[in-house]
C-alpha cells in the first residue's frame, strides 16, 4: 500500500500532524503500537471495557479534545496495534516514494510505501543503574502510571517512588486516588531546587496551572500520610527472587550519598523516575543526524525550521527532538505537517510561513518552561556514578556489571567509542539492542575518558527496531 505521509506515533504530535496534513490534501497513514490514539500521556483504556475516570481533570482536557477529534477524523488511515520494525530509503523511485516501512501487525509483517515520513514515537523512562535494579518489582514510574490510566490497575501492594522528576509526584497521587498504598516518594534534589521556577517567572507564569497541579498532588499525598522527602535517593533494591525491600539514603549538601544513614522500607514495587530517553532508533536507522543531550533524552534528532531531518522527506516531532512534554509535541506536530505540505508542494512558502507563525510563538513559550523542567529534574551525573556500584548490572540483558565494564576500559585504554565498548564487553548486545544500557554506558565511557558523549558515539540502530517473531516475517503480507 502507498501513502503520501506516514506518521509513526499517535500521541499529541502524531494526532496534531495528521489533522494539519490532511487539511492540506495529503493522504495520511498513522501507525501506532497502542489500540487507540493518545500516546502515553493520553493513554486510552481497552475498547473491551471502559474506565470511569479515564482522562479526568483539567490537566487532560486538551487531551480529551485531541483524542475525540482524532477518533472522528475519517480522512486519516489509523493503523493501531502496529509496530514499525524498520524504515528503508528508496532511491530513484519513479513516483517519488522515498520510504519503505516494514510493519508487524495482526500476526504478520507487511510493507507501507510513503513519499514522506514523520517520526513521532515519544519516549520511555530512563533506566538507572543501582544494586538490585533488575529485580522483578522494580519498575519505571511511567509503567506504573500506564496501568492506572489504562485499566485502573494498581501494580503492587506497597509502592515506593525514587527519582528526580516531578512525574513521580503525579503518579503517586494517582495511585492513592485509585486505592493503592504508597510507602514514600523520594526526590534526589534538595528542597531549595523546588523553588527554581520562582526565579524564572517568564517561563513559569504561562504554566502556573501545572505547578498548581503538582502542589495539589503534594497536598493530597501529605494528607494521606505519604512521606514525601527531598535530598534522598534509592541506594539498593533487595529480595530473594523479587523485590522485598528498598534502602533509601540521604544526600548531603556536597552531593555525596550518605551510605551509613540508610532507611530500609518494605515494599513489593519500586517506581523509578529520574527522567526519560527518546525513541530515536528509527531515524538513526535511516541515517538522520542526532545530537546528545543528558538532560533532554540522550540521542535526539536534529532538524531544520520545518522539523525536517538531514534525510530529505523525513520529519520529526515531539519528544524525539528533545524531552518537552505533550504541549510542545502537539505544536511541533502541526509545524512538521506544514513542513511536509511545503516540501510536497501543497502550499507555497509564504502561506506556510504565515500559518506557522502561531505555532512558533506557542512553541517559544512552551519550550521555555520545558527546558526549565529538564534542568530542574536533572539530578546530575555524580549521583548516577555513586549509585552505579561495581556489582550492579550495567547491561541486564547480557549481565555485564558496572565493575566488569570499567575493568574492560582499564585494560583497553584505546577504547573511546560505544561500538568498541560494546564489542569488547557485550554490553548492548541483548534483545533490547542497548535501549536499557546505552545511556549509562555512554555517560560512563565519556566520564572515564574525559571526552564528550558525542565523541563516544551511538550504537548502530539495527533492523528490526522492535522484536518481531520470525514467523511473522515468513508470513509477510505485501
Amino acid at each position: 500500500m502507498k501513502t503520501d505521509l506516514a506518521i509513526i506515533g499517535a500521541g499529541p504530535a502524531g494526532m496534531s500532524a495528521a489533522r494539519v496534513a490532511s487539511d492540506h490534501g495529503l493522504t495520511v497513514t498513522v501507525l501506532d503500537e497502542q489500540a487507540a490514539p493518545g500516546g502515553q500521556i493520553y493513554r486510552q483504556p481497552p475498547a473491551e471495557f471502559t474506565v470511569g475516570n479515564a482522562l479526568e481533570g483539567r490537566a487532560y482536557r486538551a487531551g480529551r479534545e485531541m483524542v475525540r477529534a482524532a477518533t472522528g477524523d475519517d480522512r486519516v488511515d489509523w493503523r493501531f496495534n502496529t509496530s514499525v520494525c524498520g524504515i528503508l530509503r528508496q532511491h530513484g523511485a519513479e513516483d517519488d516514494s522515498r520510504f519503505r516501512i516494514l510493519l508487524d501487525r495482526a500476526g504478520a509483517c507487511s510493507e507501507l510505501v510513503a513519499r514522506q515520513v514523520l517520526v513521532a514515537p515519544g519516549c520511555y523512562d530512563m533506566p538507572v543503574v543501582f544494586r538490585g535494579w533488575n529485580l522483578p518489582g522494580v519498575m519505571a514510574a511511567g509503567g506504573i502510571q500506564a496501568f492506572i490510566k489504562g485499566q485502573q490497575f494498581v501494580a503492587g501492594e506497597r509502592i515506593v517512588f525514587s527519582g528526580s522528576h516531578p512525574l513521580q509526584l503525579i503518579v503517586a497521587d494517582q495511585l492513592v486516588q485509585a486505592g493503592g498504598q504508597v510507602g514514600g516518594v523520594y526526590f534526589a534534589q534538595r528542597p531549595v531546587r523546588a523553588l527554581a521556577p520562582l526565579r524564572r517567572p517568564a517561563a513559569t507564569l504561562p504554566h502556573l496551572g501545572k505547578l498548581f497541579q503538582a502542589a495539589a498532588a503534594l497536598g493530597r499525598l501529605k494528607a494521606a500520610g505519604v512521606p514525601v522527602k527531598f535530598g534522598h535517593t534509592v541506594l539498593e533494591a533487595t529480595g530473594t527472587d523479587r523485590l522485598e525491600q528498598v534502602r533509601i539514603a540521604p544526600i548531603g549538601g556536597d552531593g555525596e550519598v550518605r551510605r551509613d544513614r540508610t532507611q530500609a522500607i518494605d515494599c513489593d514495587r519500586l517506581g523509578i523516575c529520574f527522567g526519560f530517553l527518546v525513541n530515536s532508533e528509527l531515524v538513526r536507522q535511516v541515517g538522520a543526524d542526532c545530537g546528545w543531550s543528558d538532560r533532554r533524552g540522550g540521542w535526539i534528532a536534529r532538524h531544520d525550521e520545518w522539523m525536517q531531518t538531514t534525510v530529505p522527506g523525513m520529519f520529526v516531532a515531539g519528544e524525539i527532538t528533545g524531552m518537552a512534554g505533550g504541549e510542545v509535541a502537539a505544536e511541533e506536530g502541526g509545524l512538521a505537517a506544514l513542513g511536509c505540505a511545503l516540501e510536497a508542494g501543497r502550499i507555497d512558502r509564504g502561506r506556510a510561513a504565515e500559518q506557522a507563525r502561531a505555532y512558533r510563538q506557542r512553541l517559544r513559550r512552551a519550550n521555555r518552561f520545558a527546558r526549565m523542567l529538564c534542568d530542574l529534574a536533572w539530578p546530575g551525573s555524580a549521583l548516577f556514578e555513586q549509585l552505579q556500584v561495581d556489582d550492579a548490572n550495567l547491561c541486564k540483558c547480557e549481565e555485564v556489571t558496572a565493575g566488569a565494564f570499567r575493568r574492560m576500559l582499564d585494560e583497553h585504554p584505546h577504547v573511546t567509542t560505544a561500538s568498541a565498548a560494546k564489542l569488547l564487553s557485550r554490553a548492548g548486545m541483548g534483545y533490547c539492542q542497548g535501549r536499557y544500557c546505552h545511556f549509562a554506558l555512554t555517560r560512563t565511557l565519556a566520564g572515564l575518558r574525559g571526552i564528550p558523549a558525542e565523541q563516544v558515539g551511538r550504537f548502530t540502530a539495527r533492523f528490526p527496531a522492535r522484536p518481531v517473531p520470525v514467523a511473522h516475517v515468513v508470513d509477510r503480507q505485501d
